[in-house]
């Protein structure tokens, strides 16, 4: 069951003011007295945290791997259909010679039994085809996943961002109810555009992927954005660029 956010407001203040209520004490004299946490100095105070912002569907869009691996699983899949087109045709074929047969003649059965093995067969290789495609995606898919999230780790920790959270950039269509409740149910409704990070991980995850791999790619790095201006990067790592520094956000320089 999901608490809503004013549920999980409430609860919040009633364990802020508990906390309060529990760092205090009465003396025996009446006078409200430090707890032994307080004493000897002020609270440490925590750090403000710094969040960043990324549209995971266009990174997805961007990435030239996902769109290699897409059209490869594509072909394969084409050449499957391909062989199990072959059978297709030969079992049309004997269905039609079946039809100047006599229903019950030694001719018609064997072209009947034939014909039903090549259905279980062709059946059988369909599912099992769909299994390892299903399977072979899924695992591609994965694959990128974790990519893109160590890329998205590499850069946030280049821009001191401590927290990145999942927006999207598609557009409200008006005229589309799906479109109109996808909007609403979206759990960011306003984000810095200054702390995205979206396009600076697509672009180090092209370049990696072209360094690794040796495939050209299409993404030119001087169509990036001018808050997306590579910089030095820490001694042994790639060189995610800060995109909030660049963009002048004093609180994501920190």
């Amino acid at each position: 069951m999901r608490v809503s956010s004013r549920a999980v407001m409430a609860l919040s203040l009633g364990v802020a003011g508990f906390a309060g209520l529990a760092s205090v004490s009465i003396g025996q004299d009446g006078a409200v007295q430090k707890t032994s946490g307080q004493q000897g100095g002020q609270a440490r105070a925590l750090a403000p945290a710094v969040i960043g912002s990324i549209d995971m569907d266009a990174v997805f869009k961007g990435y030239e791997k996902v769109d290699f691996i897409r059209k490869q699983i594509e072909a394969e899949a084409n050449l499957k259909k391909g062989e199990l087109g072959k059978i297709m045709s030969q079992a049309q074929q004997i269905a039609k010679e079946m039809e100047s047969l006599q229903p019950g003649s030694p001719d018609f059965k064997e072209r009947d039994s034939k014909l039903t093995k090549m259905r279980v067969e062709l059946d059988g290789s369909r599912e099992q085809a769909q299994r390892e495609f299903a399977s072979r995606e899924a695992e591609a898919l994965g694959t990128i996943h974790k990519e893109i999230q160590a890329m998205v780790e590499a850069v946030a920790k280049y821009n001191h961002m401590t927290y990145v959270v999942r927006i999207s950039s598609e557009p409200i269509t008006s005229g589309d109810p799906n479109s109109v409740l996808a909007a609403m149910s979206r759990s960011v409704v306003y984000s810095d555009p200054s702390t995205d990070v979206t396009q600076v991980v697509v672009r180090m995850l092209n370049k990696k992927y072209k360094e690794t791999s040796g495939v050209k790619g299409t993404t030119d790095p001087d169509t990036a954005p001018a808050s997306a201006t590579t910089t030095a990067a820490p001694a042994g790592a790639e060189a995610p660029t800060p995109t909030a520094r660049a963009a002048g956000n004093p609180k994501a320089a920190r």
